[in-house]
């Protein structure tokens, strides 16, 4: 039999509160919710159904006629079944039902109130339904709308990428690849741009983060064993992370080398003249050494990817910046710096324009110098042409075109040529 005592002990339930906070957590995922509000409906029928259960059997015995709804139930089973009783599971699964259709508003009419108490609950399980109806099926639309929003993301950036193309007339090659990229790139990062998401945090936090991105590359390269806690956070801070696609060339023969690769997946090729040269995967390193030459490189050779790679790249001037800033372990980075293949060529690289290399020796000579073995220091283009380590061509040029250089000036615009 039921009793108040029992009754009050449902009350323990009500710790479940404390399981929906933690399950707050997870409010991010549709279905998570979808499932959560379910179970909660599936539970305050419950619990209705047991006060429904309660009403009947207390008002059983002091009725002067059975006709509450469990001795309708009764009649019904001794009708149909030829039985004078009814067991606890029929009584049980009759008053779920009956909370069921109250709460959903479908209300069949074959569980019915019959006594004024009934009716009164019945009322207010209506008015539960109603607000419960509203709040938890009103909003399945909206969450099975967040279930697919993703999706829709991704068919809206489609669509725009194939309208660029159709407007800017791209060519079939060229628009396979980027659409190919396209959906790699979005299955690999899910359509989020981690440079969108670093600017809205404080800086001290974006080092945190770019330090556990790039934890890897920090760990497994030798030059960066003996950096400083705070010296790994700038340097994590300047690397940048590039999602490259198969036969896409990084690198052509004869560009500036104004960064240094770091390769963290897949495999890339180094190629000069469609001969392959060297084949590089994961933890190798390309590029130059910038702390060794004072001019910025060129490329003699082609990178070009084989696979889909991941690479993580500092900029020259970065890591100039930062090995500026610690000089004890820029010895030690130039030390242990393993370049897997250098692609700096020095006949391209010293075939610089001398408007670059005026540029260059006013930017060395405004920056301070490194505290590592590098060459001769830049003072001024003067001395650097002048200089006797000059290659031979470049000073037979020069002398070449001193006469007549020194003819034009001392002759007089109006006088004529001797």
């Amino acid at each position: 039999p039921v009793t108040l005592i029992g009754l009050l002990k449902t009350a323990r339930l009500l710790r479940l509160v404390r399981v929906a906070r933690k399950l707050g957590k997870y409010s991010e995922y549709g279905a998570a919710v979808l499932m959560l509000l379910m179970a909660t409906f599936a539970l305050i029928a419950h619990w209705l159904a047991c006060v429904w259960y309660a009403i009947g059997n207390l008002e059983r015995p002091i009725l002067p006629q059975p006709i509450g709804w469990l001795d309708q139930l009764a009649d019904q089973a001794t009708l149909q079944k030829k039985r004078l009783t009814i067991g606890t599971i029929d009584q049980y699964i009759t008053a779920l039902y009956f909370t069921f259709s109250s709460l959903t508003s479908v209300g069949f009419g074959n569980v019915a109130p019959t006594t004024n108490m009934e009716k009164v609950f019945s009322i207010c399980v209506m008015l539960i339904g109603s607000l419960m109806y509203a709040s938890i099926f009103g909003n399945v639309s909206a969450i099975i709308q967040r279930l697919y929003s993703g999706t829709a993301r991704y068919h809206t950036q489609m669509l725009r990428v194939r309208e660029f193309i159709r407007f800017h007339q791209i060519p079939n090659p060229l628009r396979q690849r980027l659409e190919e990229y396209f959906q790699h790139a979005w299955s690999y990062t899910n359509g989020i741009d981690m440079n969108l998401v670093l600017k809205g945090f404080p800086e001290c936090l974006q080092a945190d983060i770019c330090l556990h991105l790039n934890r890897n590359l920090l760990r497994n390269c030798p030059a960066f064993k003996e950096a400083s806690p705070g010296c790994l956070r700038t340097l994590s801070m300047k690397f940048k992370s590039t999602h490259v696609p198969p036969g896409d060339i990084l690198v052509h023969r004869g560009d500036i080398l104004s960064a240094l690769y770091f390769v963290a997946r897949g495999s890339i090729e180094i190629l000069k003249e469609d001969t392959v040269l060297a084949i590089l995967g994961k933890d190798d390193t390309f590029g130059e050494i910038p702390c060794v030459h004072e001019t910025v490189g060129k490329s003699k050779c082609n990178v070009r990817a084989l696979t889909y790679c991941d690479l993580h790249k500092i900029q020259r001037d970065d890591l100039l910046e930062t090995l500026e800033m610690y000089p004890g372990f820029s010895e030690y980075f130039v030390k242990n710096l393993e370049i897997t293949f250098d692609l700096r060529d020095e006949e391209l690289s010293f075939n610089v324009p001398l408007i670059s290399r005026v540029r260059r020796a006013n930017q060395t000579r405004n920056r301070p110098s490194l505290a590592v073995n590098r060459p001769r220091r830049l003072v001024s283009i003067a001395t650097d042409w002048a200089c006797p380590t000059q290659p031979a061509q470049a000073r037979s040029i020069t002398e070449a075109a001193a006469p007549g250089i020194e003819a034009g000036r001392s002759r007089s615009p109006r006088e004529p040529p001797p």
